[in-house]
């Protein structure tokens, strides 16, 4: 029997999917993948590569405008603060270079934001900085602390899952029943027609499955979201492999080292 890891238990009072939701539920074809994802997110601001967690330290540019508004964040709350949050205005005067920008790294950038980072996951603090298309000035509009990093496409974080505890699957399982969890607030709605073509690493005694859900536009109610089924197509019959949610990159890591 193949191995089934998962904690997350359905939301209360969830509405179980009935085998007509399961018949209607779409088939979702895989993209074959690499165990380790491309782009892992906190959910800050843009996503970025695993490999940015390594770069070095210190080598920020001080006269970068993106850089200037971290400069001005930290000088602001200081870097060492536990509440450390975005400020709404932030202060245009020559700023004075912080000691403390030796320690701070950029993760991700694009021609109109940036994702700086301090520290180490699971203490990862994050910062945002975006430029404003007519003002054509920078400034930070988001610190994120500690968040759990998550596999992402884009800017799409993954959605955690588990099997149909009604249907466990057997050696010669080659279409897997999963309930979606999405990642971000919708209203209390499931993810019917945003469920995105999930991700698949397969090995000899693993298969490791990562769902994306587009989000749904807009405000939404901040409240538990429903399960979601689906049905996942396997390139070919699970065996005896055990199955892992490919959500959370911190958990497959410490899986894999």
């Amino acid at each position: 029997m193949a191995v089934s890891r998962f904690g997350r238990l359905a939301p209360r009072g969830s509405r179980p999917p009935s085998e007509r939701d399961w018949e209607r539920s779409p088939l979702l074809e895989p993209r074959l993948v690499a165990r380790s994802p491309e782009l892992i997110s906190d959910g800050g601001g843009l996503s970025f590569s695993p490999t940015a967690l390594a770069e070095p330290s210190g080598l920020l540019d001080p006269e970068d405008p993106a850089v200037r508004a971290l400069i001005v964040q930290i000088n602001a709350q200081g870097a060492r603060s536990p509440g450390l949050r975005a400020a709404w205005k932030q202060d245009t005067s020559p700023q004075p270079v912080p000691r403390s920008l030796v320690s701070w790294r950029m993760l991700a950038r694009t021609d109109d934001e940036a994702l700086f980072a301090l520290g180490a996951p699971p203490q990862l603090l994050t910062v945002t900085a975006k430029r404003d298309g007519r003002r054509r000035t920078w400034r930070c509009i988001a610190v994120t602390k500690a968040r759990p990093l998550r596999a992402a496409r884009e800017r799409i974080r993954a959605s955690s899952w588990r099997l149909d505890p009604n249907a466990d699957p057997d050696p010669g399982t080659t279409v897997l029943r999963v309930l979606v969890t999405e990642q971000t607030y919708a209203g209390s709605q499931r993810a019917t027609g945003r469920v995105l073509a999930p991700d698949l690493h397969a090995s000899a005694d693993e298969l490791v499955l990562t769902m994306f859900v587009t989000p749904k536009p807009g405000f939404q109610v901040r409240a538990p979201n429903p399960e979601t089924p689906v049905r996942v197509a396997l390139p070919e019959p699970l065996g005896r492999r055990r199955l892992t949610d490919g959500a959370l990159y911190e958990a497959i890591q410490g899986e894999s080292s």
